[in-house]
């Protein structure tokens, strides 16, 4: 919301100096360049994808989809959908960089799916831990349900290339809780996002 203040206040400040005959002509062009960039990157950081706004809230991804009406949470989870980290991230995000949140007590399904053309991958819901081990000796999820199957293997788990599988659980305690892929080492190596629960109904990417 910052942001397309600011850019609204840009268009303002551009709009008073033309009107007073500040620049012309080159000048005047490479201004309104400059001010139509600036307001173009407001709507693209107030449009969804980022991670968060400049005040820390809860902003819309098109890979989550909210019915607060009906109490559910849908997430569209791709592993390895871009070759950062090798190709181990969810969605392009690894190591924490970004909180997935959804409101307690609503059913939450994870659509997961492993574009990954290598490597088999998995998703739970975990407590978090300050560091990841290289294997998960229990892989017990917090919520039941919230894990997908064989999720340890490095060769039964969700399989390289567009495998898929769904997952839905009911997420019945707030909390600070993490989506990690449990594959031996995938986890060390930053293959996990924060997963809020929130107890006020926010819903989204922080």
């Amino acid at each position: 919301m910052k942001k397309i203040w600011k850019g609204l206040l840009i268009f303002s400040v551009a709009a008073l100096g033309a009107a007073c005959g500040g620049e012309s002509g080159d000048d005047a062009g490479d201004a309104g360049a400059a001010e139509a960039a600036e307001m173009e990157a407001a709507r693209a950081d107030a449009g969804g994808d980022a991670p968060g706004d400049m005040a820390g809230g809860v902003m819309e991804a098109d890979w989550i989809a909210v019915d607060h009406d009906g109490g559910t949470v849908t997430i569209e989870l791709i592993a390895g959908e871009t070759a950062t980290n090798s190709g181990w991230n969810f969605n392009g995000y690894l190591g924490g960089e970004t909180t997935v949140v959804v409101p307690e007590g609503y059913e939450i399904t994870i659509n997961f799916r492993n574009d990954d053309p290598v490597n088999y991958h998995s998703v739970a819901v975990l407590d978090t831990q300050a560091t990841w081990p290289p294997m998960f000796n229990e892989m017990v999820p917090v919520f039941d349900g919230a894990i997908t199957s064989n999720a340890g293997s490095a060769n039964e788990s969700t399989p390289p290339g567009g495998g898929s599988e769904a997952v839905t659980f009911t997420a019945s305690s707030a909390g600070a809780y993490a989506l990690v892929c449990v594959v031996p080492a995938h986890a060390m190596q930053g293959m996990w996002l924060d997963f809020e629960v929130s107890a006020d109904g926010e819903a989204g990417l922080r």
